[in-house]
């Protein structure tokens, strides 16, 4: 499989999508610059893509479309054979995922208050959401300044970290809205699910 194009301005394009138009279209993106009938997998086999590029499933291949996945045009592939990873492409995709859960935030806080104050302007949540801002900054950064070589498993899996923390407090500051099937946390969940199936393995462990 071939590796994803190493073009800044794609990588951008794919969080510009995934920010303005959510998952559906940025992952078809995702795939479609692979090649025509090429789905990017993670070193597992793995690949979360749009469901029409995805049918029919060749042989030696399986489809998983849980209900939530499926109500949103997306489905889960198994392939027979390993894949390359997605380097640090997924990241900008999920990274463009976590600022459109940003924007909901705000704008679910931005038409509520507490007696006279509105919510945006108490101090726990605005600390909340500051410390959230930096964090993907952060990331951005880290992203921006990657060395030619691209990065490594360990600092990859660091970032998916930072956007798996992200994405926590800024569900937590959504409360129920956050849980429903069509409300923003849907998109948190397909980013968990590309964490799951592209990240790199977990950290290695310190030794004693």
């Amino acid at each position: 499989m071939p590796p994803l194009p190493e073009q800044p301005d794609f990588k951008q394009a794919l969080r510009d999508t995934a920010r303005s138009d959510g998952p559906l279209g940025a992952l078809r993106a995702f795939h479609r610059q692979a090649g025509p009938r090429t789905l990017v997998c993670g070193t597992a086999g793995h690949a979360l893509a749009p469901t029409e590029l995805v049918a029919p499933t060749p042989d030696g291949e399986r489809t998983y479309m849980p209900t939530l996945l499926a109500g949103m045009g997306l489905a889960i592939v198994r392939t027979s054979s390993s894949g390359q990873g997605a380097d640090d492409a997924v990241l900008w995709l999920r990274l463009g995922l976590a600022e459109r859960l940003m924007d909901a935030v705000l704008d679910h806080l931005g038409t509520r208050s507490f007696g006279d104050t509105p919510l945006l302007r108490q101090p726990v949540l605005k600390d909340a959401l500051a410390e959230v801002a930096v964090g993907l900054l952060r990331t951005e950064s880290s992203l921006l300044d990657a060395p030619g070589p691209g990065l490594d498993d360990t600092a990859l899996s660091v970032l998916h970290q930072q956007l798996d923390t992200a994405e926590h407090a800024l569900l937590k500051l959504l409360g129920g809205t956050g849980l429903t099937t069509r409300g923003p946390g849907a998109d948190a969940y397909v980013s968990g699910v590309l964490a799951d199936l592209y990240a790199p393995s977990a950290l290695p462990q310190e030794t004693a």
